[in-house]
């Protein structure tokens, strides 16, 4: 019953995602928005359009709305020029929902941690990107937005696949509302194609994380001005699991804690051999002079690196437009391996996510901004793209180009809205639709879709092996030290702090749900 269910769940997505791709590769322009049945079509007067993003706005027409102010917290940048894309927002929005949007972007120098000092005291604002999600829905961080959601969102709520918003689902109440992008994650690279091409290698030969060795050491010998393997205080090789048949199932990167699809039982990621196995690899590169000095420390951003020349490769989560991204960041062109298999799971549907803040003072304009991020494409396309003429041009057939050097680049499609709302770039495979149907149909579906953790019962637990993993991570994946006397002692903290307890909390949790199947 449960695997019926299982591919049942799989199958339904494909279609969704299917239809909706279907419906808006009709629309040359990639403005229309996409719609609820396939066979209906997405090109509108722009009057309806423009009538629909009204009442998108919910009940009240905007005149009757009183002017306010909402924060808007995202990651990367901060891009120099974004006070000219507020401006020109602001001036769309006041004839939407009378509203003005204040973008605070938190560069990738641990973010998460800025916005958990924004929660731990109390801070006043309204909209963010979710980091560490379950543990902030968990601890009252959000507001729930069922509510909101039905009156102000109506549209969203109807387009929007219903599996993201389960996914967003904890305790009961939902606490974000998901970005409409592909369903499943992998992880990968994004290789300057200069180096690839000059040095004839074959990036679609990569199977795994040990397959780039050779790369390395050509880059090594050949290319003293580039680090083989750059590394920052943010992004390291933990991006690249030693356990392929696993699943993350509390909601943060931090939590050693995995699922075995094997055995259906949740251990520590840092007590096994097959991590001692992964790390000693890290060390060995290290030693060879592969890996940057610095790497636990850096605080360079892989795009920058990339585009700076101080290296020629990032990694991370890959997606079905990842060269568009990737090609946008470092402002060179860029060729994308994926390494692991496409894997949908109730985490990679919460992968970028927006919440209201329980400290926002105006949650139903919050709402009402969020809906139309994911039903218009003029404000979709000045929040993603910046200003026509002055940070990107539009092309012939209906393609655009990023102008270089703009100073607002840095809000990527996948951190918000629908991204099916996006203009089509010009380094884009014009084949976008096929990219995520495909993408979405050679997904692998998690055996325990739609299981979401509550740690309401274990917060404190959580939050000291959250700093104990921050404290031990970044020298690990760094290869400054051997790693069996590391984690050694990191084991031992974690065990006092009580990650055991953790576990069990996890392992109850999902059996429970496993049972109800």
């Amino acid at each position: 019953m449960a695997g019926k269910k299982v591919t049942g769940l799989l199958l339904s997505l494909v279609l969704m995602v299917g239809f909706t791709l279907a419906g808006c590769s009709g629309n040359n322009n990639n403005t229309a928005a996409p719609t609820e049945k396939a066979e209906e079509s997405t090109t509108a007067p722009a009057a309806t359009k423009e009538a629909a993003a009204t009442e998108a706005a919910g009940t009240e027409a905007p005149d009757a709305l009183e002017p306010v102010e909402l924060s808007l917290y995202l990651p990367g940048g901060p891009d120099k020029d974004v006070a000219s894309v507020e401006q020109e927002i602001n001036a769309y929005l006041k004839d939407k929902i009378n509203a003005t949007i204040k973008i605070n972007q938190l560069s990738w120098d641990k973010p998460a941690d800025k916005v958990n000092l924004m929660i731990q005291s109390g801070e006043v604002f309204d909209m963010v990107y979710t980091w560490n999600f379950m543990t902030n829905a968990a601890k009252g961080a959000y507001l729930p937005l069922e509510e909101l959601i039905e009156e102000y969102a109506k549209e969203t709520k109807a387009q929007i696949n219903s599996a993201y918003l389960q996914a967003a689902t904890v305790n009961g109440h939902l606490y974000a509302i998901p970005t409409e992008k592909e369903l499943g994650q992998s992880v990968g690279f994004a290789f300057d194609k200069a180096i690839v091409d000059k040095y004839g290698f074959d990036v679609n030969s990569i199977k795994k994380l040990e397959d780039i060795e050779p790369m390395l050491k050509t880059i090594k010998e050949k290319e003293p001005a580039l680090s083989p393997l750059f590394m920052n205080h943010t992004d390291s090789l933990n991006w690249f699991t030693a356990y392929p048949e696993s699943e993350d199932l509390d909601g943060s990167n931090e939590i050693p804690t995995l699922l075995d699809y094997k055995t259906m039982k949740v251990f520590n990621e840092y007590d096994t051999p097959e991590i001692v196995e992964r790390l000693k690899l890290i060390r060995s590169w290290y030693e060879a002079g592969y890996i940057n000095k610095n790497g636990a420390t850096d605080k360079t951003e892989l795009k920058d690196a990339v585009k700076s020349g101080k290296a020629w490769f990032v990694y991370g989560n890959m997606n079905p437009t990842s060269t568009n991204d990737w090609t946008r960041l470092a402002e060179k062109p860029m060729i994308i391996k994926t390494l692991l298999p496409v894997g949908v799971s109730t985490k990679s549907l919460q992968g970028s996510m927006l919440a209201i803040s329980r400290t926002s003072k105006n949650p139903e304009r919050a709402m009402m901004f969020m809906n139309l991020i994911h039903t218009d494409p003029v404000l979709y396309n000045l929040l993603t793209f910046g200003i026509e003429g002055k940070h990107y041009k539009k092309l012939e057939n209906s393609t655009v180009e990023f102008i270089p050097d703009s100073g607002y680049n840095s809000v990527s499609s996948w951190m918000i809205g629908n991204v099916l709302l996006n203009y089509l770039n010009k380094d884009e495979d014009p084949n976008r639709v096929q990219l995520y149907t495909d993408w979405n149909k050679n997904s692998a579906v998690s055996p325990v879709i739609g299981f979401v953790f509550d740690s309401t019962k274990v917060q404190s637990q959580i939050g000291a092996l959250i700093n104990i993993t921050k404290q031990y991570k970044n020298t690990l994946y760094s290869g400054e030290k051997d790693p069996e006397p590391v984690l050694k002692e990191m084991n031992s903290k974690l065990k006092a702090a009580g990650l055991d307890a953790v576990i069990t909390e996890i392992q109850t949790q999902l059996d429970a749900f496993l049972a109800a199947k």
